[in-house]
């Protein structure tokens, strides 16, 4: 079992590409940059699927993805790692969309000068099944640490929800949301402290 030991706070302060070059050594640091990448993620799922179960599997090869651009950045290209991340995790998405049978080439431009696979040769089964293992290890401590209320608020908001449509899905007032999600936020931090 992968033992977690930071602070989300600590990384509040720096850059995505200061992230990145920390995130070379330190796991937590990574931990942070998806943390701060997951609802673009997800809307980016939602956009490329073709049905809920493939939203879902797009969003687990989009997180992958994310950490794979983390290790294959390069901060001398001269190009942000938002915009390499969201290419990468993009291009990742409309390969497995494509083959799958939807076109969205024409519904989703994207800068043709940046659409080479940046991270083709960096996938082996041995990262893979590590990254699997990270992300499996992280949410299992974030369930285990939430109520069941701050779980469904935190997971519909991670999601890409409002407060507003998390409260009309669970039949809570956009208060009791906010509530849970500030409740969640601080177990989250105190347990990755």
């Amino acid at each position: 079992m992968l033992e977690f030991d930071f602070n989300l706070n600590a990384y509040s302060s720096k850059t995505d590409e200061e992230l990145v070059v920390l995130a070379k050594n330190e796991k937590s640091a990574a931990a942070a940059l998806v943390a701060r990448y997951s609802k673009l993620v997800w809307v980016k799922s939602k956009i490329y699927a073709n049905s809920d179960t493939d939203s879902e599997d797009l969003n687990q090869e989009g997180l992958m993805t994310l950490l794979k651009a983390i290790n294959a950045f390069d901060p001398r290209r001269g190009v942000k790692f938002s915009t390499f991340a969201e290419v990468c995790i993009v291009n990742c998405m409309r390969t497995i969309s494509a083959k799958s049978g939807k076109d969205l080439l024409s519904s989703q431009p994207i800068d043709e000068t940046e659409e080479e696979d940046f991270l083709a040769d960096e996938e082996t089964p041995e990262s893979i099944y590590l990254y699997k293992e990270f992300f499996s290890e992280l949410l299992r401590s974030i369930e285990t640490s939430l109520s069941p209320t701050e779980l469904r608020v935190f997971n519909l908001c991670v999601q890409g929800n409002s407060y507003k449509q998390t409260a009309e899905k669970l039949g809570m007032t956009e208060k009791a949301v906010d509530n849970a999600m500030q409740r969640a936020r601080k177990k989250i931090r105190t347990n990755f402290s």
